[in-house]
């Protein structure tokens, strides 16, 4: 054990990269402070210099989980429709939440004075709406539910159990109606296109009500 004068100072930087191990190993049931103090060999309390609780310390694992994927995201591309930005846009918030055991519970009702990375994501869908001829009040609640549904969809992706999809478990309940309707879903499809396709439902919604706006 390194002795204090050698001991690496703790920071929240320090205390985030842990969590995201731990979060990783064992997921977020088992992410508690006092492990995360043991690992990083200090007392409980120190902790609490850099997150107030626990609320808090999952609101900087979302800023870290979200900032690195969304690097590339900005504004739209030249040639891009705001309808192909916010595929983007939701592509990028599904894909870094999944690189990160129980991600989407993670972000769940994130502070976003804290989850930095997510309200700037937020910030720059509403950009891309009011450019597209939305008003604000509608570009930020469709931002907002665009966020809560991608969020949402994805914790629930990664919470079917070992990897199933619900056609794995339509035999074990009574989904009559969901059954016809996997029959005549293509197989192969992947996670990510299904992804895309249940958020490009919630993209043609908000087409409609921009063209029937105008």
């Amino acid at each position: 054990m390194a002795s204090d004068t050698e001991r690496e100072p703790l920071t929240r930087d320090r205390v985030v990269v842990v969590a995201l191990r731990l979060l990783d190993e064992d997921g977020l049931e088992k992410l508690t402070l006092r492990r995360i103090a043991k690992e990083l060999d200090v007392q409980a309390p120190a902790l609490y210099w850099h997150v107030a609780n626990k609320r808090a310390l999952l609101d900087y694992l979302t800023d870290a989980m979200v900032a690195g994927g969304l690097a590339g995201l900005r504004g739209r591309k030249a040639d891009e429709q705001w309808w192909q930005w916010l595929h983007r846009a939701a592509a990028l918030l599904r894909r870094g939440l999944l690189k990160h055991q129980d991600g989407a519970r993670v972000a769940a009702g994130a502070d976003l004075s804290r989850a930095a990375a997510l309200a700037t994501w937020l910030d720059q869908t509403v950009t891309v709406l009011t450019d597209a001829g939305f008003d604000l009040h509608d570009a930020v609640l469709s931002a907002g539910s665009l966020m809560s549904f991608v969020i949402g969809r994805t914790a629930e992706e990664q919470s079917l159990p070992d990897g199933k999809t619900l056609r794995d478990l339509q035999d074990r309940v009574r989904l009559k109606a969901v059954a016809r309707g996997l029959a005549t879903t293509d197989r192969r499809q992947s996670a990510d296109a299904r992804a895309r396709q249940a958020v490009g439902i919630f993209i043609t919604g908000l087409r409609t009500i921009l063209r029937e706006s105008q």
